[in-house]
């Protein structure tokens, strides 16, 4: 039947269910082979972005870090410890079950061994490379306390938990932070911070001590939170950034459920992060440990971390153990992760003395220092190092150089969610040659000369020809039979 005005189709003709299959088959290995994990990408509404994948920065949404409203009753976000958007801090910050840490909470002051994972860093190595002269790393925190291994070198960073204390860490995290990152030398145990010479700028920003009653919305109950939140974060790195920061460090996260990401996650640390980056400042900051509000993400993607999940402008770091190369059981995986360093066995500055520590309080009683958020300054030491180095280089250059020089991971590519492009190789970092760097691509391996070579003699190409042209034959006469077995029988219509 010719197509006809009046049906506006072309005639149908039936084919043997054995083409039919044929067809079917062919057809979807060449979309296979075509669009590799085809059947995942089929799966995703049309304009759906994969998990995992934030949507583009709205810049719109950068907040002001001198908003008035930072300190009292404000909007609360996702806190550093996960929890819901739907809530609002009810009052200012107030001490929880547990005071600010004491002297009398000293750590491990008698600490005399080197820490293995500075000795992983090779830290001593690196100070003929520089100390991070000029460098001014913020320290987006708890606070910091005015230990004597930073004395003239801390500068007022602000604070976002009660407005007045910048250096005054309740929690002892931040100061255990600024330790690893830029410690004085120590002569009598050899323990030092990656950058001695850098300044550390403490913004307190949050606080498990500090606590901050809660109201969820739709409902009068009133719950302990602690103090800071996405919010809080995002203002305080732009707040760092104004104030003349080369490095920051972010030894915090906020873990959600990526289903929580549909429609994007804290959009004003989103902006906040790409700011900085912007503004050619490298942004460091912990993947995230396993808890009881953030799962492991194993072969699906179950939740994400802010800031880490902000990859493009972030250098985001896992924690291995100390004395091997593998990730640390409660580093927290995902395809945010760049690079990994040292999180256990961490010696630093106690916050509760003059001295050192390798142990912190926890529920009443001593345990070890471990966790990516100890992980984190040691990468944040090494970019100080590579901005010193390197002044020329932009912030996303000193990223790049960061995971091109690692020792590389297990994976495809090179890489994987758990320590990402692997684990840091500080030296490697401050000595590689990039091409990138200079504007130019790896040159081309030229071929190699060999002189005074006799060559093989010639074989005769006839045989070869004669059985590539039977070869050949042979399969067109199947081709042939196949076509006529086809035809013959295929039902005709009546």
């Amino acid at each position: 039947m010719a197509r006809t005005p009046e049906s506006g189709r072309r005639p149908r003709h039936r084919r043997h269910p054995r083409y039919r299959l044929f067809a079917a088959v062919a057809a979807a290995a060449l979309v296979n082979l075509a669009t590799p994990g085809w059947p995942a990408l089929a799966a995703l509404p049309s304009g759906a972005r994969p998990p995992g994948v934030p949507p583009p920065v709205d810049m719109t949404l950068l907040p002001n870090p001198n908003d008035e409203a930072l300190i009292g009753p404000r909007p609360y976000d996702a806190s550093i410890t996960g929890g819901p958007n739907a809530r609002h801090q009810v009052d200012g910050p107030s001490p929880g079950n547990r005071s600010c840490v004491t002297k009398e909470q000293a750590g491990a002051p008698t600490v005399e061994d080197i820490p293995p994972g500075q000795s992983r860093m090779r830290l001593p190595e690196l100070r003929k490379f520089g100390r991070g002269a000029r460098q001014l790393i913020a320290v987006i925190d708890t606070g910091v306390n005015q230990h004597p291994r930073l004395a003239g070198r801390l500068v007022d960073g602000g604070d976002y938990v009660t407005g007045q204390k910048p250096f005054e860490d309740c929690d002892g995290h931040g100061t255990i932070v600024a330790g690893i990152i830029a410690a004085s030398d120590d002569p009598k145990t050899g323990f030092t911070g990656v950058a001695p010479d850098a300044r550390i700028m403490s913004v307190r920003q949050s606080s498990q001590v500090l606590q901050v009653k809660v109201q969820n919305e739709g409902s009068q109950q009133q719950t302990d939170q602690p103090s800071g939140d996405t919010t809080t974060m995002a203002r305080a790195i732009v707040h760092a950034v104004n104030l003349g920061a080369t490095v920051i460090n972010i030894s915090e996260a906020a873990c959600v459920p990526v289903s929580r990401t549909v429609n994007g996650h804290a959009p004003d640390l989103q902006a906040a992060v790409h700011y900085a980056a912007t503004k050619n400042v490298v942004v460091v900051a912990a993947a995230g440990n396993v808890g009881q509000n953030c799962p492991q993400n194993a072969n699906d993607l179950g939740s994400v971390v802010s800031p880490a999940w902000f990859d493009d402008d972030v250098l985001t770091v896992a924690a291995i153990d100390s004395t091997t190369s593998q990730a640390a059981d409660f580093s927290l995986h995902g395809p945010w992760v760049d690079v990994a360093a040292p999180g256990t066995e961490i010696t630093s500055l106690d916050p509760a003395s003059d001295q050192l520590a390798n142990k912190t309080i926890q529920n009443n009683q001593l345990g070890s220092i471990v966790g990516t958020s100890f992980a984190t300054p040691y990468v944040a030491g090494l970019a100080a190092l590579i901005r010193e180095r390197y002044p020329s280089l932009n912030a996303y250059q000193v990223m790049a150089r960061i995971e091109k020089t690692t020792q590389q991971a297990a994976g495809k590519n090179g890489r994987n969610n758990a320590i990402g492009h692997g684990v840091v190789d500080p030296i490697a970092a401050l000595t590689a040659v990039i091409p990138e760097e200079h504007g130019s691509k790896p040159p081309p391996v030229a071929a190699a000369k060999l002189d005074n070579l006799i060559p093989p003699p010639q074989k005769d190409p006839t045989p070869a020809k004669v059985a590539l042209i039977g070869s050949a034959a042979a399969l067109a006469l199947l081709a042939l039979t196949a076509l006529i077995t086809f035809t013959a029988t295929t039902p005709r219509r009546p």
